[in-house]
């Protein structure tokens, strides 16, 4: 139930606090369950999962449930933080260059970003660097070490890249906060620091998300193609989508064939989808928001993986059919077996350590090729 200016009723105090006790309550109850399922193999929810899969993915579903229903976006701050000089300061771009859809409504803002595995100097125009946009439905996140270190250290030790810097673009919440696009100008903003600011180019950059990432990966490539070339910016090297949000609302589960074997509750991507995409008109079929059933043309090579057990899993196999089917596009669909989704960021918490391991080996195949 939401109040009036968009925001849950159980966001509000005491209301909050009597929802957490009795949701957590409930959770206490049923870790018995959760660990006998887990314990024994004929019970798990997938015959090649371990223990240690099975356990957390029950576990985070409620508990990522308890979040969702709140509905608080995490508050960002601009503050270096531990990340110390790693963290840098991006301002939007004084060139003309948010046209069309970024030159409506929201204003581009200062953001920041964290490089891995440290500050660049002089060399990095000589590197292969990747920039990240992390996932977390467009309410969550901030591309810091604690989510983002690991997505660095893989990418960096199997993909054969050799620094990757890390978005923390604005994020969406009720009551119209950093509602579309202002991610995507964040994203265009982020990649012209690379271009104009640091002189990396074009070609020695990769584009990449995961999940929200993901879509927004995809947005900027969009705009890229829509405007590029009006604007005077150059495609990058190639994309890596990890688990990408093709489609943020089509989030009912009904009928979806893994609504047993993911870990994401309805909760999580109705909160993201309906924030981000705000008072956009026709949202849920816009390309920028929307690109399950909005195949472009792009000469930017795209390699994809998904995971078999995630719940949007058909949605990326129609997806990547529906972009290969366009001439000239590379599309490569990696498929991990077992998998939930976005198993690239949460694996280290769920136990899919070797699947992720796996894609950034994928990953750094492709970009060898291409």
């Amino acid at each position: 139930m939401a109040t009036s200016n968009g925001f849950p009723l159980v966001s509000y105090q005491p209301f909050r606090i009597l929802f957490q006790l009795s949701y957590t309550a409930t959770i206490i109850l049923r870790l018995p369950y959760y660990s006998l399922i887990a314990l024994i193999p004929s019970l798990r929810p997938h015959p090649k999962w371990t223990a240690t899969q099975t356990f957390m993915t029950r576990l985070v579903y409620p508990l990522l449930d308890i979040t969702s229903r709140i509905g608080i976006t995490e508050t960002l701050t601009l503050e270096p933080g531990k990340e110390g000089p790693r963290f840098q300061i991006v301002k939007p771009s004084p060139l003309d260059v948010y046209k069309g859809l970024l030159a409506k409504v929201t204003k581009p803002a200062t953001i920041g970003g964290t490089w891995y595995p440290e500050v660049p100097s002089a060399d990095i125009t000589a590197k292969i660097v990747v920039l990240y946009f992390h996932g977390g439905a467009y309410i969550e996140g901030d591309g810091r070490d604690k989510i983002c270190k690991p997505v660095a250290d893989r990418l960096i030790a199997k993909s054969g890249v050799d620094a990757m810097f890390s978005v923390q673009y604005r994020l969406s919440g009720y009551k119209g906060q950093n509602p579309f696009p202002a991610a995507l100008q964040d994203a265009l903003s982020s990649y012209l620091y690379l271009l104009n600011d640091l002189r990396i180019p074009a070609d020695r950059i990769i584009v990449a998300g995961d999940s929200a990432g993901g879509n927004l990966t995809m947005a900027l490539l969009l705009y890229l193609r829509d405007f590029g070339a009006a604007i005077s910016i150059p495609n990058p090297k190639c994309a890596a989508l990890m688990s990408p949000w093709v489609a943020p609302f089509h989030y009912t589960m009904e009928g979806n064939p893994h609504r047993h074997t993911d870990f994401i509750p309805l909760s999580y991507p109705y909160w993201g989808a309906n924030c981000y995409a705000g008072n956009w008109p026709n949202a849920r079929t816009d390309p920028y928001i929307t690109q399950l059933g909005n195949p472009f043309s792009t000469p930017v090579p795209i390699f994809v993986s998904t995971g078999t057990e995630e719940m949007f899993y058909p949605y990326h196999v129609e997806w990547a059919d529906e972009m290969r089917g366009i001439e000239g596009n590379v599309v490569e669909l990696y498929h991990e077996e077992g998998a939930v989704h976005d198993s690239f960021l949460s694996g280290p918490a769920l136990g899919f350590e070797d699947s992720a391991d796996d894609v950034a080996v994928q990953i750094g195949k492709f970009v060898s090729e291409h």
